[in-house]
């Protein structure tokens, strides 16, 4: 039987963006966990989101896969980490360079199994160790889209 591969290369768009400190409120699971588990996670963040103070003016919600895989974070984007309302966590990104992947959601399965290889990992400069994120809004998933941010490897001077 012959497999059906995609060139993901072919379907996505991609950018580079320099973000400052990034800090995030919002709630925490272990990982992994069922696709249902992580709505749940969404919609227990979206129930709550008056709570969370000092929130950017951004109308983006992040998901994190951060500690090297084995935590994720859905939460919002705040200018400072003041007060984090019971049961949340806050999260603080250091300094970054991103490379943005955009592409069709229905593609998410071939894209990580595209960055599964450490060779497709290097030719774009990633550094799968520190945190990724991906953003959530209006102008995204109605449409079947997603945005994946990987940290750039950093390179000293």
């Amino acid at each position: 039987m012959e497999q059906n591969t995609i060139d993901m290369e072919a379907l996505w768009t991609i950018r580079t963006e320099q973000f400052k400190k990034i800090f995030l409120i919002g709630l925490q699971k272990q990982l992994p966990q069922s696709y249902e588990e992580e709505q749940e996670l969404f919609a227990r963040v979206e129930a709550r989101k008056n709570e969370i103070m000092e929130q950017t003016l951004t109308s983006n919600t992040f998901m994190v896969i951060h500690d090297n895989g084995s935590k994720m974070t859905v939460g919002l984007m705040v200018n400072k980490i003041e007060e984090v309302p019971e049961g949340m966590v806050s999260l603080s990104l250091s300094a970054e360079e991103y490379v943005v992947f955009r592409f069709e959601e229905k593609h998410i399965c071939s894209f990580w199994r595209y960055f599964s290889s450490q060779d497709n990992q290097k030719k774009y400069d990633l550094d799968i160790g520190k945190a990724r994120l991906e953003t959530f809004n209006d102008s995204l998933q109605p449409k079947g889209m997603t945005e994946i941010y990987f940290p750039k490897v950093s390179r000293s001077l």
